[in-house]
């Protein structure tokens, strides 16, 4: 038998609390997209093997951190069977598309189902290893929607993102998963951007890291109240508006500035032909956008950046898909 995972890409507005003190470390806003996907396809084997990855981009490091964990799980579980990747397909890694949390859910589901169990979200969100900065991966890999987490209870320890974390011994609190409305989108990737390493990104955590109390309390003003209300009320401009504040908070506006004028100048260029509001998921580079007039912003565009940069996309509100051959 072949267990086939089909996992929506997840859009990350904002981390919150990332702050000196407080009643919580971290949490977030975001929501699942229908497109890129993140495809995968596992049969039963005597090992673990997962080294398809490779194809994909993963360093040698990383895959054996993950393939370690499963066969921790098999004998945690004494589970018989092992797996093994057979098939992947992935959208670029480190581009905000949260294939990483994608991937390590996968695979640790499919190993279970692979041994006739089916485990619970709650159970594969605390062992996939994943969610040290954010749980909405965690979340919307099974509901899709958009989603808030509260993070975790206050740690004075340095903050560091989801990547350089390798044990997650509390997981993130989901506090409202809520069904996004079909607002057309787009994605454009920045041309002339690439991914950060994960020593850039360890960096940059260390140099903005803590916020000041009224940065922190700004995201979350805008995030809860202004992004996480719309979606509830339904409130299209509300949504845009909250969107496009949130790129100018202290932490989503010290993301951006990593690509230099890159993103900003192609944020702006959206705005000028009409999207009502741009986004940069998670550390970036990717950009969202919408527009009322969806059909001709796009159009713009695709002419401009090419149609290898550019593609549509809507909101998922169902999770990843399951199937078996």
């Amino acid at each position: 038998m072949i267990i086939r995972v089909s996992v929506p890409s997840r859009v990350h507005l904002t981390l919150i609390d990332l702050g000196f003190a407080g009643y919580r470390r971290n949490g977030g806003v975001g929501f699942s997209i229908t497109e890129p996907r993140s495809t995968l396809a596992f049969k039963a084997d005597p090992v673990v093997d997962l080294h398809a990855l490779t194809s994909c981009g993963y360093p040698s490091a990383e895959i054996m951190r993950l393939t370690q964990r499963l066969v921790r799980l098999m004998k945690q579980r004494q589970l018989t069977q092992g797996v093994r990747l057979v098939e992947v397909q992935l959208p670029k890694r480190h581009f905000g598309f949260g294939t990483g949390t994608a991937v390590a859910l996968a695979c640790v589901e499919s190993l279970f189902l692979l041994n006739g169990l089916s485990e619970s979200p709650e159970y594969l969100r605390a062992h996939c290893g994943r969610g040290g900065a954010s749980g909405i991966g965690l979340s919307s890999y099974f509901s899709g929607g958009f989603i808030f987490d509260a993070g975790r209870q206050f740690n004075p320890a340095s903050i560091v993102g989801s990547d350089a974390t390798d044990e997650v011994d509390e997981p993130p609190l989901e506090m409202a998963r809520l069904n996004m409305m079909d607002w057309p989108m787009g994605v454009l990737i920045p041309p002339g951007t690439s991914a950060l390493s994960l020593e850039q990104e360890q960096g940059f955590f260390s140099r903005q890291l803590p916020l000041p109390a009224a940065d922190v309390y700004e995201i979350t003003y805008h995030a809860l109240f202004g992004a996480l209300v719309a979606v509830r009320s339904r409130n299209y401009d509300t949504f845009c508006a909250s969107i496009n504040t949130l790129q100018l908070c202290a932490w989503k506006s010290a993301e951006i500035d990593l690509y230099g004028q890159a993103v900003r100048t192609c944020a702006s260029h959206l705005a000028s032909i009409g999207c009502d509001a741009v986004a940069m998921s998670s550390i970036g580079p990717a950009l969202i956008f919408w527009a009322r007039d969806f059909d001709s912003a796009f159009a713009t565009v695709a002419r401009h950046y090419g149609p290898s940069a550019v593609f549509r996309t809507s909101p998922d509100n169902m999770g990843r898909i399951l199937s078996h051959d």
